[in-house]
Formats: structure tokens, sequence, C-alpha cells
């Protein structure tokens, strides 16, 4: 017997892109306060904003299960909802570094590369950016796997 959710449509995706946007912000925030305050090149601390993403995902998931959700809530929409929620929080947190690494130069470390060109590629605004998307995506991917295995709900 197929249950269809107690959930609409609209709820479900405005959870999910509210999520990504509020995931993003909150990264953004983090990642500037911690790299004013944290960042030595030693810190462990530093990774914690590795750690937000989970909690903020888990959080949503939560949220989203017992607001909206009264009766089966599939892994496959679990899932979906928690890793669409990292990757539009990715993909805005990527942009915000871009931009606040090339246009107001917050966290540049251009000048400890002066003389190789190879790392300054490689430190450059452009590659941070797609370093954090590509490391964020991956993390998505598997704090969601993880997250909708507790997230599902059956009757």
């Amino acid at each position: 017997m197929i249950i269809n959710p107690t959930y609409t449509g609209k709820q479900y995706w405005l959870t999910t892109v509210i999520s990504g946007l509020l995931l993003s912000v909150l990264l953004s925030i983090a990642y500037i306060v911690f790299y004013k305050h944290l960042y030595v090149t030693s810190s462990y601390l530093f990774s914690i904003i590795y750690l937000i993403p989970f909690v903020w995902l888990s959080i949503t998931l939560a949220f989203f299960k017992n607001k909206y959700v009264w009766s089966e809530f599939s892994y496959g929409k679990a899932f979906q909802m928690s890793f669409l929620s990292g990757i539009i929080g990715s993909i805005i947190f990527s942009i915000v570094i871009f931009l606040l690494f090339d246009y107001l130069e917050i966290g540049s470390r251009m000048g400890l590369y002066e003389n190789g060109r190879v790392m300054r590629q490689l430190f450059s605004p452009l590659a941070t950016a797609v370093s954090m998307l590509i490391i964020n995506v991956i993390l998505s991917l598997f704090y969601s796997l993880i997250i909708a295995i507790f997230a599902r709900k059956k009757n």
C-alpha cells in the first residue's frame, strides 16, 4: 500500500531552498570569523567549518520531519532534501569566498608566494572557491547519506 506524504511539494522545495540559503550564510559568517580569529597553519579548530553542514542539514531534516511529515518520509526524499540543500549552500558559499578573496582581499595569502607562479595559481581566489565547492559538495553527499538513514520515517 502506497501512502502519500502529508507534506506538499511547495513545503518540501521551500524548506530545501531556504535551508541551502541559510547554510551558505552560516558557512560564510563562520568562515570569516574562524579565518580572522582561529587560522593558524597548524590549527585544528579551523576544521570545525567542515562540521557545520552536517549539523545544519541534520537540523533541517529534523525540523521538516517534525513539522510537515505525519506519515511516511522515504530515504530517497530525505537524501534529496539534504543533498540539494548542501549543494545550494556550497555554491553560494563558494561565490562568497571568491568575492571575499578577489574583491575585498580578505584572507589573501598571495603575498606569501610572490615568486612562484604555480603557487599563486593554486592559492588564487578562483582556485580557493572551486576547491571549497568540491570539498563541500563531497561532504554534503556523505553527510546526506548518513543523515537520511535517521531522517526516514515509515509506518
